[in-house]
């Protein structure tokens, strides 16, 4: 039996659906490290000598970061998206007030291992003035161990 018509000798493939998951798992991991860098500001956290305590669930929390500045200063205070003075700690505790009516249930208290105890102290103070008494967490450098 002889074969008519033109031989097709090329096979074409469509890259059109590999292409579209390609862009939605583009997507999908520049959203998500979005997500997950949004609280946390560059520090050096003080690492434990003799830590007993383990790595904390996942939860709703309120995470507060003390920024540093040279010598033990602080520049200021970052709660999510927000900016405060460190004079102005009232603030603080008006926005960890509203973000543990908002469902939260635990502050992470996040400082640079250089900063002075004395600042830390006047934000936890700020803190304890939520009235709730919230659970809070001192960050660490976790990495050494």
């Amino acid at each position: 039996m002889e074969w008519r018509g033109k031989p097709s000798s090329s096979i074409n493939a469509n890259l059109t659906p590999m292409i579209d998951v390609t862009f939605l798992l583009i997507v999908f991991f520049v959203v998500v490290s979005q997500i997950v860098d949004r609280d946390a500001v560059s520090m050096d956290l003080p690492s434990p000598e003799n830590a007993a305590a383990s790595v904390a669930e996942m939860q709703e929390r309120v995470v507060v970061n003390i920024v540093p500045s040279d010598g033990g200063a602080v520049q200021r205070v970052v709660v999510g998206r927000h900016e405060i003075s460190i004079d102005s700690l009232d603030e603080l505790t008006a926005i960890v007030k509203t973000r543990l009516q908002g469902g939260a249930s635990e502050v992470y208290l996040r400082a640079d291992r250089a900063t002075r105890y004395m600042v830390i102290h006047k934000a936890i103070e700020a803190i304890r003035k939520v009235g709730t008494t919230p659970r809070l967490q001192l960050v660490i450098d976790g990495d050494n161990e």
